[in-house]
């Protein structure tokens, strides 16, 4: 893609990758920046580290290996514990937070993005983050955020037929205690903290921060000045794309089926062609009380991110 008026391009290629909090516009995002050519798109790598690691832990009572080489068996019988968990087919090698990082300081793709969870690379797993990458963040206020991600993680449990008792009735469940993948910042934290780790260490004394609701808003506003920010090439063509699923077809993944699989979480951003006007959201008093209540606990975290994002 070449520069135009009103585009600019790169020259000298880029490696970025999204920290995002669950339902953010996060994969939505990840499918349109895949139209920039000779751009290789990452979905999600160190959040199935982190799924794979708590399912197995949760399972077998036993820690989880950090590399693969020596711990082939471990990672297959992880592997499978998984392919049941996400109704897909994953690859057991793909799976250690120590793969993630070989592979992606590998790539020699003109551009990497990668797109991920901040709950992925907890305090104790950074040493696995990937050199040469430019960080950035996609937030959103938490009331809309938590209250999606609950939607979809009741219906996939449902599906699979994981919830008992009171969780299994959508008035009674609680996300916070019954979801055993809900991080305990209520995925907000995990930002807040990922964030303030980046800008401490010195790794990216800067971090870049997106809102979701911004990229809803003003999405050529917010495209390209993060594409400027970042150093991806952009084009007013970045707006509309196919709304086919192919794209997900070319990303990569710890399963090359994965997306195709997981449709309570990727399917209405696999089938979309542009970045709509956010929905008329719910009011306060008509949110579950577990939303309310993991909301106003990680709120302050948002408030201070909020302020520090990207205007546009």
């Amino acid at each position: 893609m070449s520069s135009t008026e009103n585009g600019h391009a790169s020259k000298d290629g880029s490696k970025t990758i999204l920290w995002c909090v669950p339902r953010a516009i996060s994969t939505a995002f990840a499918k349109c920046l895949s139209n920039i050519e000779d751009t290789e798109v990452w979905f999600e790598p160190y959040t199935y580290s982190y799924v794979t690691r708590v399912e197995y832990e949760l399972q077998t009572k036993l820690a989880i290996p950090t590399e693969y080489e020596g711990n082939e068996e471990t990672f297959q019988k992880a592997k499978e514990m998984l392919d049941l968990l996400s109704q897909t087919k994953n690859e057991a090698h793909r799976l250690p937070y120590g793969s993630v990082k070989h592979r992606l300081e590998a790539s020699t793709a003109k551009h990497v993005f990668v797109k991920d969870m901040a709950f992925g690379v907890p305090d104790g797993y950074r040493q696995f983050l990937p050199k040469g990458y430019r960080h950035t963040f996609l937030i959103r206020n938490p009331h809309r955020s938590i209250y999606s991600y609950r939607k979809s993680m009741f219906k996939q449990f449902s599906e699979l037929g994981l919830l008992e008792g009171e969780a299994a009735d959508e008035k009674t469940y609680d996300v916070e205690r019954h979801d055993r993948f809900f991080a305990p910042g209520c995925f907000v934290k995990e930002v807040y903290d990922l964030w303030k780790y980046l800008q401490d260490s010195g790794i990216d004394p800067n971090p870049l921060i997106i809102d979701g609701d911004d990229l809803l808003t003003k999405p050529a506003e917010t495209l390209s000045a993060y594409c400027a920010a970042v150093g991806l090439p952009y084009n007013d063509s970045l707006l509309q794309w196919d709304a086919s699923v192919e794209a997900f077809n070319k990303m990569k993944a710890c399963g090359d089926n994965l997306l195709m699989d997981i449709v309570n979480f990727y399917g209405t951003a696999m089938k979309s062609s542009c970045f709509l006007p956010p929905s008329k959201f719910l009011s306060r008093d008509q949110l579950p009380a577990d939303v309310i209540r993991c909301s106003d606990k990680v709120m302050p975290y948002f408030d201070e991110m909020y302020e520090a994002r990207l205007k546009v």
